[in-house]
């Protein structure tokens, strides 16, 4: 099976949403439930926050929730590891 390209809107969404909000979560791109793809998609959005000269630090960590997982992208300088998991619940419409 190929793996699926990240797109340049894609990348761009992403690289937006960080410095909009300060994360990005599959419930803007859905493609991220695939692990595989969410790891492309961090370098590429490093890659495009790069060629904008912004030094914005960003990481992935996925959590797991009572009602499944989920996967958030976000700068470590405005969200700690507590603020992003509970961000991703609220933004995923989990409860516990």
């Amino acid at each position: 099976m190929a793996e699926e390209p990240v797109t340049r809107n894609q990348k761009i969404s992403g690289a937006n949403a960080i410095m909009d909000f300060g994360y990005v979560t599959e419930r803007t791109i859905p493609e991220m439930m695939d692990r595989e793809y969410a790891q492309r998609f961090l370098l590429e959005v490093q890659d495009e926050l790069q060629l904008r000269s912004l030094a914005v630090p960003v990481v992935m960590q996925t959590f797991n929730y009572y009602m499944g997982s989920g996967v958030i992208i976000y700068n470590p300088t405005q969200f700690t590891a507590d603020e992003a998991k509970d961000t991703l619940k609220h933004d995923l419409g989990y409860r516990k």
